[in-house]
């Protein structure tokens, strides 16, 4: 979560400390303590349709 919804780039410090001690508590109320993070990934192919020799 705090890589890829840029909390650590975004905030603070002590901003990111709070969001994780915040994160963490919801952690411990709703998760088990183990369980399987799905990952999901796209990808994009940009093209320039002006220079189309490039």
């Amino acid at each position: 979560m705090k890589a890829c919804r840029g909390i650590g780039a975004s905030l603070t410090p002590e901003e990111v400390n709070a969001w994780e001690e915040e994160h963490q508590g919801l952690l411990a109320e709703t998760a088990p303590e183990k369980f399987t993070i799905r990952h999901y990934a796209a990808m994009i192919e940009l093209r320039n349709l002006w220079n189309k020799h490039l």
